[in-house]
């Protein structure tokens, strides 16, 4: 049984606004239009319907109205809430983000049927200029030295580490068994976990004379030099007053006993044609042509997801409008709940992070309406340029995922699937091509780039431009 009760023209809607987001109808019918209401019902049971005594169709009414007494007064019901409810949103021009919450419904043959409905619905809001917005581009600038530090980048993807029988040196690389003490108890008494840096079998360590550049704990393989295979030494470190990746033990002394397994010294291949055509170049000119090439594709798209990012949150910084209280509410556990996860990883014990419970919800409500308002307004832009995500566009975008993460595409789209990720991938192609749209019509300023030298990634898995 489809399409509106004829009846439904007589519903009287009282709208009122209960927040910005969140509206309350409250619908009203005579009682002879409910009496029309189940005439229709009525009459299309008794087309389908199969009496004894009758063919099909063909029963009295009052028969039927006796046989389907109550499947008649559900499916009376159920139509007459649908499609009141349909009716005033489309009256009223809403659009609903929730199942409504149906209350103090009234319904009985002969009577006026009434009940009420509190509804979050999309927020209304003025949508900003989304054109012409101001941005930064980086000149493409590639020097000689980023050909040469992306060269040498590719030369170290074919070092060989060579075991050396001789006292370790700065540079060397390494592997070491150490425990590791502060006042004579396990690293792990004042720092739960931090295992990693209690105790290690084989661990391998790049050694730094410069403590200030030691990748592990600074100053520790600076005080292993000289030390040869087979060697124990104990030393003694101090945590830095930084140390993000283990708080508690910023500042703290250190004892290590520790044991070296194997030295080792990196032996990098000269750059001749025949290290080129093992990046599949023909000669080591065609490889340094194509690195150039590739660092100029890198530079140009660095430059362009920057102005992308700018535009983007030049005009996120503009929307000021409320958003539906149960997605703000949920969207802000999702923040909470993820700021919590850091906190523990980093070692932050549960009492501070009660302490600072205020604090990480504040921050995560901020960033809750940030998300949401640019979610709203990306979609609404989508909806005035007509931008569309196709099923190519997620076929397309799965299949990448599934190459990069070595699956099989159709195994990856139903697990995508049963986890209701599709459109999630969805979503995020649609506010790529918003974004697109918004850094193709921005107001470009170009700038020197960035006084770095960018090595790139040029041929890392052997697959890029310039292996051609």
């Amino acid at each position: 049984m489809s399409g509106l009760f004829y009846s439904i023209v007589n519903l009287n809607v009282e709208l009122l606004d209960l927040e910005p987001c969140k509206k309350q109808l409250r619908f009203n019918l005579p009682a002879e239009d409910v009496n029309a209401a189940f005439k229709e019902v009525t009459q299309q049971f008794q087309k389908e319907a199969n009496i004894s005594g009758f063919r099909k169709g063909k029963a009295p009414l009052s028969k039927v109205e006796t046989r389907f007494k109550q499947q008649i007064e559900e499916e009376t019901k159920k139509k007459l809430l649908n499609d009141s409810y349909r009716k005033g949103i489309e009256d009223n021009q809403l659009k609903p983000v929730l199942d409504p919450e149906i209350e103090e419904v009234t319904f009985k043959k002969g009577e006026a049927f009434s009940f009420m409905v509190n509804v979050e619905t999309a927020p209304e809001f003025e949508l900003p200029d989304y054109k012409g917005l101001p941005a930064e581009r980086a000149k493409v600038e590639i020097t000689d030295k980023n050909v040469e530090d992306a060269l040498n980048h590719l030369r170290e993807g074919r070092a060989e580490y060579k075991e050396q029988d001789r006292a370790l040196k700065d540079n060397d690389y390494i592997n070491v068994s150490f425990t590791g003490t502060i006042d004579g108890k396990p690293i792990t008494e004042f720092s739960p976990t931090a295992r990693g840096l209690s105790e290690q079998k084989n661990m391998p360590l790049h050694v730094q004379a410069d403590g200030d550049h030691d990748h592990f704990i600074p100053n520790f393989t600076g005080q292993l030099v000289g030390a040869k295979k087979g060697e124990s030494r104990t030393i003694e470190v101090t945590f830095p007053d930084e140390y993000p990746a283990q708080p508690k033990l910023q500042n703290l002394q250190a004892t290590y006993e520790v044991t070296i397994d194997e030295v080792k010294e990196k032996v990098l291949p000269e750059l001749d044609d025949e290290f080129a055509k093992s990046w599949n170049a023909e000669s080591i000119e065609k490889l340094r042509t194509g690195v150039k090439e590739d660092l100029e594709a890198n530079q140009k798209g660095d430059a362009k997801k920057e102005v992308c990012r700018q535009v983007r949150d030049t005009f996120a910084s503009k929307l000021d409008f409320a958003v539906p209280p149960s997605f703000q509410q949920q969207e802000m556990q999702h923040a909470v709940q993820h700021s919590v996860r850091v906190k523990r990883a980093q070692g932050v014990s549960e009492e501070e992070v009660e302490k600072s419970k205020d604090q990480i919800t504040a921050e995560a409500n901020a960033r809750a309406l940030d998300n949401l308002r640019w979610l709203f307004a990306h979609k609404r832009i989508a909806e005035e340029e007509k931008i569309e995500v196709s099923r190519e566009d997620v076929l397309h975008e799965i299949a990448m995922q599934a190459q990069q993460m070595g699956k099989d595409p159709q195994a990856h789209i139903k697990e995508l699937a049963e986890n209701d990720q599709i459109g999630y991938i969805q979503n995020s192609l649609l506010m790529q091509k918003v974004v697109d749209l918004m850094a193709e019509h921005a107001q470009i300023t170009e700038v020197d780039p960035p006084a770095k030298n960018d090595t790139g990634d040029c041929c890392e898995d052997g697959t890029g431009d310039c292996c051609d």
